[in-house]
């Protein structure tokens, strides 16, 4: 169930059972404490004579064929953990030599409970446990401006390399591990193609596996469409668009691979074959798409969702026809993201009103309301604690960064971001067994926030003096997080725009 209050949790008590009850709730505690997944209640019931313990059953359906707690209790309360939001009905009888006659029912609404929102630590409290987090080691790859980093298995299954587009439109592989460069393309540099800074889109790197499990590279520069060949960098083929590409994705089924490019006035879209390039369809869309084409499996079948600032939401195939469409009674405001959840798939989406939650086959569920803000940018589905279940990390208009349970639409965690950028990368760096959350920060490379509160457990000390004056303080520089031996390397792009930097954070 995706849901949200913003109240204080309460639970709604429709009987009385034995003229006196009591249920207290355990969810809505003091702001300083640990996040709770479920609520707990606890029950209280008024003595018959002669009895010392009774028979305790709650059930999700008045007849009690669904029980979900059957316990013999000795007193006259109990607290039972671990519920779920939802409606329950409970009853109790005497246990003597025999059960007694159950009492009538009660029914008790369990709510979720209000988003716990941790308060920021102070700036001593920053600074004493940044230092905690040790690094060592890295590298540095003079390689411009870059705009686009993306991880890749350029030469192996088993190894990961990089590759980033600078500003210039040079494209390069480098080694991660090292920062050795393995192959240079200009490819989608071209002197027709002014200032294609201004006009490559954010997310210029496509990165398409084939069947020898290795990675092939597709750069959309402009007009431009060139698929690049990942182990080597020679140039495969290379197409033209009748209009500059605003985003695009990589859509696969089991025969072959195509693209689905959206054009910088997000109202046209391309469908575009890998094998050659060839423009497969162009489809006029119904309004302005927000963000990039949303990949997913949809029942067996490879397809993509797209949001529209009209709040429409469509699942085309692989061809680009439409499948299902609806609307979300607000403005989009983000791309939709497709998560996995324990309770059925979903698809969600950033409106004016929030973030919306739907089915896959895009029924809505339910919103979490931001006062005064609405999210922004891209959606990011990342599995924090290893529960098996995502959250969702998204950030706001007002400049905030939220950590969502996607199972149930709490916010976990909220943090001011007003200095960090739109890229995130994701390790474990204080060995507390939850992903940590890296940023692009400013003049510094990057800050690390706790996966578990947000709060800031390591920022990069390295400040970069000369980047003080740059106008672009929010534009995107890239920033991938990848393993090494057993820690992790963190490569972002210098805040100075010169090239990348690596740092390591030895394994815990």
């Amino acid at each position: 169930m995706f849901c949200s209050n913003h109240t204080r949790t309460t639970l709604l008590i429709v009987a009385v059972i034995f003229g006196c009850f009591v249920a207290r709730d355990t969810a809505g505690q003091d702001s300083t404490s640990p996040p709770q997944n479920n609520t707990s209640v606890h029950l209280r019931w008024g003595p018959r004579p002669g009895v010392s313990r009774y028979r305790l059953q709650l059930a999700q359906d008045r007849d009690f064929a669904d029980i979900v707690f059957d316990r013999v209790v000795a007193g006259l309360e109990s607290e039972i953990n671990d519920l779920d939001p939802g409606r329950y009905f409970w009853r109790v009888a005497p246990l003597t030599a025999k059960l007694g006659d159950f009492s009538s029912a009660g029914v008790i609404e369990v709510k979720p409970p209000a988003p716990v929102i941790r308060p920021r630590p102070s700036p001593a409290q920053v600074e004493t446990s940044a230092k905690e987090i040790a690094t060592g080691g890295g590298w540095r790859a003079a390689v411009g401006n870059i705009s686009s980093a993306v991880s890749a298995h350029l030469r192996s299954p088993e190894r990961i390399d990089l590759v980033v587009m600078n500003a210039e439109g040079v494209v390069s592989a480098l080694d991660a591990t090292t920062g050795v460069a393995l192959w240079s393309s200009r490819a989608a540099n071209q002197t027709n193609q002014m200032n294609l800074a201004s006009t490559a889109p954010r997310n210029s790197i496509l990165i398409v596996p084939d069947r020898s499990l290795l990675d092939n590279v597709v750069i959309l520069a402009g007009t431009l469409v060139v698929k690049i060949e990942g182990r080597t960098g020679r140039e495969l083929w290379r197409a033209t668009l009748p209009i500059a590409a605003a985003s695009g994705a990589v859509l696969t089924d089991r025969t072959s691979s195509q693209f689905v490019i959206t054009d910088n006035s997000r109202q046209r879209l391309f469908v575009v074959s890998d094998a050659n390039g060839t423009i497969a369809s162009q489809l006029k869309l119904p309004a302005r798409v927000i963000g990039a084409p949303m990949v997913f499996n949809d029942q067996g079948k490879a397809a993509f969702a797209l949001a529209y600032d009209s709040g429409d939401i469509e699942i085309r195939d692989i061809a680009g026809t439409v499948v299902r469409a609806a609307n979300v009674n607000s403005l989009a405001t983000t791309a939709p993201l497709f998560v996995r959840g324990r309770r059925g798939d979903l698809i969600l989406v950033g409106t004016r009103d929030g973030l919306t939650a739907l089915t896959a086959d895009l029924r809505p569920l339910g919103r979490i309301t931001i006062p005064n803000d609405a999210p922004r940018g891209a959606l990011v589905a990342q599995d924090l604690d290893g529960d098996g279940v995502p959250e969702i990390i998204m950030t706001t208009e007002r400049r905030h960064l939220m950590a969502v349970n996607s199972t149930d639409g709490k916010i976990l965690w909220d943090v001011a971001a007003s200095d960090y950028g739109d890229t995130l990368a994701f390790a474990d760096i204080n060995g507390d067994h939850v992903l940590d959350v890296f940023i692009e920060a400013g003049q510094r490379l990057a800050v690390a926030l706790s996966g578990r509160d947000g709060t800031v457990i390591w920022k990069d000390d390295e400040a970069a003096a000369l980047a003080t004056n740059h106008a672009t303080a929010f534009e995107s520089r890239g920033l991938v997080a990848v393993p090494f031996g057993t820690g992790v390397l963190l490569i972002g792009a210098e805040p100075t725009h010169t090239g990348l930097r690596a740092i390591g954070f030895p394994g815990r």
